[in-house]
């Protein structure tokens, strides 16, 4: 077992904001440039490891864990009842009607929203803790079930442009809650294994992993939609970044690190990716398998050598936004490919055409009407007709979801 002996300053500045992080719903507020990144980036999920632990001595992990937390809640435990006072509350930045706008874009848009993981996923891996997390499963990587695991991600992808569904107690909210799960039982899997290398920098998901998302799968993907031909009004982007401060907020991530505002939320955000940014082999090892695994899935039908490009070309400085300076795509081992880069560009052009039909109000209304549920077709057939289960996947032969 790997002993990580943590500066007695810094434990007791983790003790203090893992109470916070304990604490449902909490809403405490500091200036971006205040928050203890480093401190945060040692906090997993307490309130969820406590229910999962709790279930895991009783025994309660088979079957639906979801069904089972909430059977525990209904009898008065202490754990559950924390657990979803804290996933349900709504944080006063949030009203839901404000979300519309942006699943309106999102439904209009199916191209962007499946092409939006060859960006966002890589841009995780900046963070050598993430990159190791995802590596250590092996289902984006070393032969794992690349596809299988990439539509299970799109479901809740897809998901979250369900508005209504997205309030607490929705179905696609109960989707993002086995997720928190699945996230926790990898975390505590991790951990049981005594194998962390990583344990003087980060916690396995940390608190920063967790909320530093909200920018990738929220601004960056709308800018990812725009690059592939996607109309979207500054109404609509701002809807979408807010949908994903949710996202962040309801996977545990605290109040602390998303902000009020979208100018907060962005400075938080900037200030999260610079402090979690690392050059690894991990990284790149990741960036590749996700290559790889893209150009294999039938439902992209384009060559490994495009699916590079496009990665190049969407990690840009321009794209990335909250890095200035730095070369991400360079640094995740994606070699510059100008006939490649110009032939991604060539199609984007081509989309941005198409796309311009969805100016038409007709054609705007007919798109929104039906694109939850053609995304929602597209991954059922990714899936083979069966249905995503979000359980710890095993590490290092260890099961993390008992």
């Amino acid at each position: 077992m790997r002993i990580v002996q943590l500066a007695p300053n810094l434990i007791s500045r983790v003790d203090q904001l893992r109470a916070l992080a304990a604490d449902p719903g909490a809403e405490v507020y500091l200036d971006p440039d205040a928050v203890d990144l480093e401190a945060w980036n040692h906090v997993g999920d307490p309130l969820c490891e406590a229910l999962l632990g709790l279930m895991s001595r009783r025994k309660l992990m088979g079957g639906d864990i979801y069904a089972n937390a909430r059977t525990l809640e209904a009898e008065g435990v202490s754990e559950a009842v924390a657990f979803f006072a804290d996933v349900e509350a709504v944080p006063s930045w949030l009203d839901f009607e404000t979300l519309r706008p942006g699943a309106s874009m999102g439904r209009r848009n199916p191209v962007g929203m499946l092409f939006g993981m060859h960006g966002g996923l890589p841009f995780t891996y900046i963070d050598p803790s993430t990159a190791e997390v995802m590596g250590s499963t092996g289902r984006f990587a070393r032969d794992g079930d690349y596809r299988r695991r990439f539509w299970e991600t799109a479901t809740g992808f897809a998901g979250a442009l369900d508005v209504d569904g997205m309030m607490p107690g929705g179905e696609r909210w109960i989707q993002w809650v086995r997720i928190r799960f699945l996230h926790t039982m990898i975390r505590m899997g991790i951990l049981r294994g005594g194998q962390w290398p990583l344990g003087d920098v980060a916690m396995p998901i940390s608190q920063v992993a967790s909320a530093a998302t909200a920018h990738i799968f929220g601004p960056y993907r709308v800018g990812i939609v725009r690059y592939l031909g996607g109309v979207v009004t500054p109404e609509e982007a701002d809807s979408f970044a807010l949908m994903w401060r949710w996202v962040a907020r309801i996977e545990g991530a605290n109040n602390q690190l998303l902000g009020r505002t979208h100018a907060e939320q962005f400075e938080l955000q900037a200030r999260e990716h610079r402090f979690l940014y690392g050059r690894t082999e991990k990284a790149r090892e990741m960036t590749a398998a996700l290559i790889d695994g893209s150009a294999k899935m039938k439902a992209f039908v384009l060559p490994r050598r495009v699916h590079s490009a496009l990665v190049r070309q969407i990690l840009s400085e321009q794209m990335v936004q909250t890095l200035p300076g730095r070369d991400v795509p360079g640094d995740l081992g994606v070699p510059p490919d100008p006939l490649g880069e110009n032939a991604v560009k060539a199609l984007a052009l081509g989309l941005k055409g198409l796309n311009q039909v969805t100016r038409l109000r007709p054609v705007r209304r007919l798109a929104d009407a039906n694109g939850q549920a053609l995304l929602d077709r597209i991954i059922e057939r990714g899936l083979d007709g069966i249905e995503a289960e979000y359980r710890g996947t095993p590490v290092a032969g260890k099961p993390t979801d008992q």
